[in-house]
This record gives C-alpha cells, sequence and structure tokens, in this order.
C-alpha cells in the first residue's frame, strides 16, 4: 500500500480525497490517501508518504521541521507554484518535484480554464512508472458535483493522476 498526503484548505480536503481515491484506487493497486494538517502533521510525521500534494501552505505554518522532513522522504512531491513563498521548502532535496499552478514556469498548468479546461503539460516528466510524458495539452471534463470549480484543486489532481501514469478524461 503506497500513501499519499495531501496538504489543502480543509473546505476542499475530503473532496480531492474522494476524487483521488476513485480515480487512483484498483484492485491492483491500493492508495491511503491522507490529509497533512495542523491538527494531524504530528500524527503523520513517521509515515513515508509516497507522493505528497501541496494546494496551500497556510495550514501548517510553523511546522517547517517536519513538513521538510516529510517532503525529503517521499518519491514525488506535487506542489503550488502560485503559493507565496511555497517552493523555498523544497531547495536542494532529492525528489522529483511537479509544478503546477499559472507561473509560467510551472509543469503543468491550464491553457484554458473556460468552457473545456484544458491541461497543459509544458515539459517532459517521468511518472511512478518509469513513463516518460511528454509536453501536450488534455482537455479535462470536470465533475462539478464532486469538485468546486478551483483550478489549483483542478491541476493538483490531475497533476497527482499524471504522476500515477492515469488518463486524464474526467475529474
Amino acid at each position: 500500500m503506497s500513501f499519499i498526503g495531501i496538504i489543502a484548505e480543509p473546505r476542499d480536503e475530503m473532496k480531492i480525497k474522494k476524487t483521488l481515491s476513485i480515480k487512483l484506487n484498483s484492485p491492483n493497486r491500493e492508495y491511503t490517501i491522507i490529509a497533512i494538517n495542523d491538527k494531524s502533521i504530528e500524527n503523520v510525521k513517521n509515515i513515508r508518504f509516497e507522493t505528497i500534494l501541496v494546494l496551500t501552505l497556510d495550514k501548517v505554518l510553523g511546522k517547517e521541521k517536519i513538513l521538510n522532513e516529510l517532503f525529503k522522504n517521499c518519491k514525488y512531491l506535487a506542489i503550488n507554484a502560485d503559493m507565496e513563498n511555497g517552493l523555498k521548502f523544497i531547495n536542494d532535496m532529492e525528489l522529483r518535484i511537479i509544478t503546477f499552478g499559472f507561473n509560467t514556469k510551472s509543469t503543468i498548468t491550464a491553457s484554458s480554464v473556460e468552457e473545456n479546461f484544458l491541461v497543459c503539460l509544458q515539459r517532459n516528466f517521468i511518472d511512478i512508472n518509469d513513463k516518460v510524458l511528454e509536453p501536450q495539452e488534455i482537455e479535462v471534463i470536470i465533475d462539478e458535483e464532486k469538485l468546486s470549480k478551483s483550478s489549483h484543486n483542478i491541476l493538483g489532481i490531475a497533476s497527482i493522476l499524471l504522476i500515477y501514469g492515469k488518463i486524464l478524461k474526467k475529474i
């Protein structure tokens, strides 16, 4: 079993966890998705996460030492590049970092958020199955009943699904 951590706004945690559970879990592989926040961080500090999704750091401020340890011990880190000071945590770490957001240097961004949500992979990266993903645009249909139409949440979920080699069609 693999562990995926999520650092997000409390109002979004459950929807993101549910969406990722549905999209990732299969008979061949199970993932446990755990919210990392100010209440849980002490309890999860010894878990070795395979991947951590960081949408915000507001809910774990003051816990930088634990965050650094969590980040250093994971294989992938998908992080919102639009966060103020968000990337300072990842300097000199030996892990695969996937940035997402509207920052022009992000690995994953959106080229359209209007009628069609287009996820744009701007440079190559290697997924969990050692497959090279090349730059491309992918149209994604958003299930608004299950997930608020927060562009950063959608890009974060898309990042995790791409890391795990899942084809994006509907989120």
